[in-house]
């Protein structure tokens, strides 16, 4: 490989390749939860769901099983083809994202959207494992900042395939035409994607065979700081999701605008921010990594702590300025997960990489998406008496308050990392 100034090998290119295709897969698995968020307001009024209904439906029926169904494949992934894994996975959440057109009721829609779930888990454990072998430590970060643009990307197709296709005709349609795209590439996935080595872009020595799970367990009550500051970044997505999930619905309801116009602006204009953050992220991240790796820390907590004000401002401010700090909110929730991913990817063993990944997703999705998701619904429906309006901005409001547990773990991870990870925090003579 060719060397650059300094004697960095930069990563060759069809490592960039590899990175792209994992970014359109990654897209593919976001755009069908965009579809659904776009496509909420229809489907509760077509399906006579309630808030909580609507919570359960994106939050514990899709995360809850995503999450728990991603540890099983991420021990799969530290041992099996990670590059036949996704592809496959993707032509199964496809068509289950397809199926949910054909849902009729609560129950019908519920299990369709756990199957969705259970098939994307297999998604990012394992393409987070193979971004880690083709890039090395010092841009691991902008890999993992690019890789999670795929959110952005998928919320661009589906804000405005959900938008457009929705208003035109009917929400069922929106994922009947989400479905195919993603079948397509799967494909072309296959057919172009190869598995790369374990610990390719690594120094170190590559264990010979996966952890198991007691040495996992034991490995990682030895070093608690690795889920506290997953717990903390759990709950700033948790904060997060407010926004994300939830914002598009509080343009249409509170607002009064349309999905098609709600979709093409917060499509457009957020993903477009959302990459724009995570990049910026990734690069920061990995230049201030390089004096201290708890700099990959600092970066979530000041991402998170400039996303909560565009939040508020985005739920009292009047109308004419939803779409810009809704922006705003993105722009500084895409700095968290690429920074605590690199990080995980760099004191974690080579084979634990994956199942470490899917630990920090089971948190992002089991507290973060499926406990604000249930929590904003329930208090919406609790609070309906005082009108539909007020009800959700303030359930939306109550989710921020998370935000103060969220730093308090992660400032003490910050604390305890040397402690915990010491090969990686060498003395400093005086």
């Amino acid at each position: 490989m060719p060397m650059k100034a300094g004697g960095m090998r930069s990563p060759a290119r069809y490592a960039w390749f590899v990175l792209a295709m994992l970014v359109m897969s990654y897209g593919f698995n976001f755009m069908d939860r965009y579809l659904f968020i776009i496509s909420m307001e229809s489907i509760r009024k077509d399906l006579h769901l309630t808030d909580t209904q609507l919570g359960i439906i994106s939050g514990f029926a899709f995360a809850a099983f995503y999450s728990v169904a991603g540890v099983f494949v991420a021990r799969w992934a530290d041992r099996g083809n990670r590059a036949l894994m996704i592809p496959v996975a993707l032509t199964v959440w496809s068509a289950l994202t397809g199926a949910c057109g054909l849902a009729r009721n609560f129950l019908q829609l519920l299990l369709v959207r756990v199957g969705v779930g259970v098939a994307e888990s297999a998604g990012s454990p394992p393409a987070l494992s193979m971004l880690s072998d083709l890039f090395p430590p010092q841009r691991r970060a902008t890999a993992f900042a690019l890789y999670s643009s795929g959110i952005y990307l998928g919320m661009a197709l589906g804000f405005v395939i959900g938008g457009w296709v929705g208003d035109h005709y009917g929400w069922r349609w929106s994922f009947v035409t989400g479905a195919v795209p993603g079948m397509l590439f799967a494909l072309l996935m296959r057919l172009t994607v190869r598995e790369p080595a374990r610990g390719a872009a690594d120094d170190t020595h590559v264990e010979r065979q996966a952890y198991g799970v007691q040495d996992t367990l034991r490995y990682l009550a030895r070093r608690p700081t690795f889920l506290v500051y997953m717990l903390g970044s759990a709950l700033f997505v948790f904060v997060g999701t407010a926004m994300d999930y939830w914002g598009p619905l509080f343009m249409i309801r509170v607002h009064g605008m349309n999905a098609a116009s709600v979709g093409l602006w917060t499509g457009a204009l957020g993903a477009t921010v959302g990459i724009t953050g995570a990049f910026i992220s990734g690069v920061l991240s990995d230049r201030l990594a390089g004096y201290d790796l708890r700099w990959y820390l600092a970066v979530s907590i000041g991402g998170i702590a400039l996303e909560v004000p565009a939040t508020l401002l985005f739920l009292y401010g009047p109308a004419h300025t939803a779409v810009l700090w809704y922006c705003v909110s993105l722009f500084f929730d895409s700095f968290s997960m690429p920074a605590t991913l690199a990080i995980t990817h760099r004191i974690m063993p080579i084979r634990l990489r994956a199942l470490a990944s899917a630990i920090m997703l089971l948190g992002y999705n089991l507290i973060g998406v499926s406990g604000c998701n249930f929590v904003i619904g329930f208090f919406s429906d609790l609070w309906a008496g005082l009108g539909a309006t007020r009800s959700l901005q303030y359930a939306m409001t109550l989710t921020q308050v998370a935000v103060l547990i969220g730093a308090a773990c992660t400032l003490y991870a910050v604390s305890r990392l040397p402690r915990d990870f010491p090969q990686h925090f060498p003395a400093r003579g005086g």
